[in-house]
């Protein structure tokens, strides 16, 4: 390709610098102190520590003082089980006793792989929190941490079934009753499959003590997350919202920005409505949506530290943890005879992972849920590749050649693009000793060469950019399903063929001990780079700068190291991308080639061409720079 090797590094560079642009998260907002009651004469829910129940009820200074009484151990107690529409075991939710909450989901059929250590443990979200999600928080505020309901919950036969879990509580004067019920799939006539991995919760707080009591700066914890194995990464951690009707996202490293001081937790409150609150990991992701109507505006987040990875080295990570705000209310006091207020919250519990077409079908339940795939500014290339993937493996049954289709279907839509791109490159080629020819004339003064070959091109009605073209909209094509495969639960533990075990991994045959340092072997990228030469020779040659031609030597080269580490499903779509681009170039060198030959003038008026206002531009700056030099 003439002249092209700066235009493709250009545009890589310019799409790299917006991804990453979109894909940084923007720093939190400054945390606002929330105001803190301070009337003695009415109770209060802001305690100072997790033991001090009678603040809450009381909201007494000398509460704060009191011992912290011992805190039973948690406890599963009750366990619930969703299956899908053909019976099969979808989700287990197992809750315990400490704050009446959710203790963990675990993924039925999803295990945590390790292609270094061979794990196969069950995949459960907000196992390593602090809290089971669904815990009351007391005193959410920027300023210390909040307090987390510790109470001992009990289980509510009666109330208790296979179709939900009732949990009572009494702190102090409130006594709290927690109903967590399974969703149903059916809406409307038809199946929403994303409602197994939902519960529906009930908290009802009732006064029963003889003073009015005042619930202000509570929360609801809505679940921690972080890399559920040593090969996930930690920038794909985040706390996640609906804030305004707007998907928005902060990564783990928002609490230790590169400037300015870390941040220990963040608690916003203002006057956008939060929809629903949550956090997410690589593949998986939990949040808390309350029901219509209860005004939240507030929302909690901050770090998980030294979160315990499996395998053998036992390695650590960063996580991070999220709440949703309980807008503030008043409970009347008992009297004789009757009892006191009540306040009854509801919300929606998605704890499941991020399978785009399930998400899309719960968007009526819950806005914009399908924005967790994060697919950035690419959603618009990366939705439809994601559908067809998942249509062809309905088809195949497999991941991987499900992969295979979706590309050849791809490179079938390019196909009259690549064909008149390759048939420009003909002909580039065939003009090389003309080119050759002015360059050597005009070997002095480039910008007259640059001129005498933009009439040349014109004549013959060559674009010099038309082989540029395929590469032009295979890299944003590339980088849709990079999103795809980052984010895509569908792909983690999926086999292919032969060595290619899993899909979202690297397709590691063994790894050899280099200074000691194990340097896998993975035979994809290797045959990614093989295809990729092999087409580059197939292609017509067309001359041009010497360090464009080692710039475009040196793409596989690029490709590899950026494909090596990653998961195989990336080099798999790529080596097929070159296989295809082999057997398309192979067909289209059988065809009439074209022959150098003078284009016709157009009679009358016509609309320039690209290459006509490029001659115009390039005229008009060798005008006025001869101006300049007459001037002086």
């Amino acid at each position: 390709m003439d002249k092209t090797g700066w235009f493709v590094v250009t545009i890589c560079a310019i799409l790299l610098g917006i991804n990453w642009y979109y894909s940084t998260p923007d720093p939190p907002p400054a945390a606002q102190p929330i105001e803190q009651q301070t009337s003695s004469a009415e109770a209060t829910a802001v305690p100072t520590s997790a033991a001090v129940a009678e603040e809450v009820t009381q909201g007494t200074e000398s509460a704060a003082a009191e011992v912290a009484p011992a805190t039973p151990e948690p406890q599963v107690v009750a366990t619930l089980v969703s299956r899908n529409a053909q019976g099969q075991e979808v989700a287990k939710f197992e809750f315990q006793n400490i704050g009446g909450s959710l203790r963990c989901v675990e993924m039925a059929g999803m295990a945590i792989n390790s292609t270094k250590d061979d794990l196969l443990d069950a995949v459960k979200l907000n196992s390593q929190a602090r809290q089971g999600i669904g815990t009351l928080m007391f005193g959410l505020s920027a300023d210390k941490d909040p307090v987390f309901d510790s109470t001992d919950y009990r289980v509510v036969p009666a109330e208790t079934n296979d179709k939900q879990v009732t949990l009572e509580g009494r702190l102090n004067d409130l006594r709290i009753v927690k109903t967590y019920a399974l969703v149903s799939q059916q809406v409307d006539k038809e199946t929403v499959a994303g409602n197994a991995y939902c519960l529906r919760l009930t908290v009802q707080v009732q006064n029963m003590g003889d003073k009015t009591r005042r619930a202000k700066n509570w929360g609801v914890y809505a679940g921690g997350a972080g890399p559920i194995s040593p090969t996930e990464w930690t920038q794909f951690t985040y706390y996640i919202r609906n804030e305004n009707k707007s998907f928005r996202k902060e990564s783990v490293g928002s609490f230790r920005p590169w400037f300015g001081s870390a941040k220990e937790r963040v608690v916003e409150s203002g006057e956008d409505s939060v929809s629903w609150v949550g956090v997410m990991n690589q593949y998986y992701a939990t949040l808390v949506q309350p029901s219509d109507g209860q005004g939240v505006n507030t929302y909690y987040a901050a770090p998980l530290t030294n979160i315990t990875l499996p395998g053998k080295e036992h390695k650590t990570a960063e996580g991070v943890e999220s709440a949703v705000g309980v807008p503030e209310f008043t409970l009347a006091a008992a009297v004789p005879g009757a009892a006191g207020g009540v306040q009854t919250l509801s919300y929606t519990i998605f704890a499941g992972p991020k399978l785009n077409l399930m998400l899309s079908d719960m968007t009526k339940e819950i806005p914009k849920i399908d924005h967790i795939m994060d697919y950035g500014i690419f959603h618009v290339i990366s939705y439809p590749m994601n559908w067809l993937i998942n249509v062809f493996y309905g088809w195949f049954g497999n991941w991987g050649w499900a992969i295979v289709a979706m590309t050849f279907v791809v490179r079938l839509l390019i196909w009259p693009l690549y064909r008149k791109s390759y048939m420009s490159m003909k002909s580039m080629s065939l003009l090389q000793p003309k080119v050759k020819e002015i360059r050597e004339k005009y070997a002095n003064d480039q910008q007259r060469a640059s001129m005498e070959m933009m009439n040349l091109y014109r004549d013959y009605g060559v674009s010099p950019l038309g082989g540029c073209l395929p590469m032009f909209l295979q890299i944003p094509i590339f980088f849709s399903f990079f999103y795809v495969l980052q984010t895509a639960a569908e792909f983690r533990g999926a086999p292919f063929i032969g060595w290619v075990h899993d899909l979202s991994q690297m397709d590691t045959v063994c790894t050899l001990p280099i200074f000691g340092y194990g340097l896998p072997i993975n035979v994809l990228p290797v045959v990614m780079v093989i295809t990729m030469l092999l087409q580059m020779r197939m292609t017509p040659q067309v001359g041009g700068d010497p360090m464009q031609q080692r710039i475009m030597r040196l793409m596989p080269l690029f490709f590899f190291a950026f494909c090596y580490y990653y998961p195989s499903a990336l080099a798999l779509y790529w080596t097929t991308t070159n296989i295809i681009s082999i057997i398309q170039t192979w067909i289209i060198r059988r065809l009439p080639q074209p022959e150098l030959r003078k284009a016709p003038k157009q009679k009358g008026p016509k609309r320039k061409s690209f290459m006509e206002r490029m001659m115009d531009a390039q005229k008009a700056a060798m005008a006025e720079q001869q101006a300049r030099q007459r001037r002086r």
